[in-house]
């Protein structure tokens, strides 16, 4: 089957089959069992990096103040 029959087939299907094959390919993609086995030349982009995220430590505080109005600013704006 050539891949303008294949890609026929699939626009003649409804929305809700078409996000199911999406769906599918998705996963086919992401799971490791499905892939073929690398050669050793081809990049490895799946490898298992953590994420640093410093910022995440750093407690969020908010003054109780915040959502006050700030008339001089406006006041500084207008001029």
């Amino acid at each position: 089957m050539s891949n303008q029959e294949l890609e026929q087939q699939l626009l003649s299907l409804d929305l809700a089959e078409r996000i199911r094959i999406l769906q599918l390919l998705a996963q086919s993609l992401t799971v490791e069992s499905s892939q073929p086995s690398r050669t050793p030349d081809e990049l490895d982009l799946t490898c298992d990096r953590t994420p640093q995220h410093p910022l995440r430590k750093i407690p969020v505080t908010i003054p109780p103040d915040f959502d006050e109005p700030m008339p001089e600013l406006w006041d500084a704006l207008g001029q």
